[in-house]
């Protein structure tokens, strides 16, 4: 879990300096953490509504920071 929390934290201080971002562009920026690693705390993420993974174009995905709103993900 100390791995995943490492994983997290990097993901989310990515986007907060570029929101929304390319997929492709945050595993790039993120060379220490596997492909694997990264799209885990991903979907994990956007499965909570904390990030939003978004599909824009074809063999295109962005992430970006999600919106929560009252305490629950929108």
């Amino acid at each position: 879990m100390l791995c995943q929390a490492r994983v997290e934290s990097a993901v989310r201080s990515q986007l907060m300096q570029q929101n929304p971002c390319p997929l492709d562009v945050l595993l790039a920026r993120l060379p220490q953490f596997s492909w694997n690693e990264v799209f885990a705390v991903v979907d994990r993420l956007s499965r909570t509504g904390q990030l939003v993974l978004r599909h824009p174009e074809r063999f295109s995905y962005e992430v970006s920071l999600g919106v929560l709103r009252g305490g629950a993900a929108d």
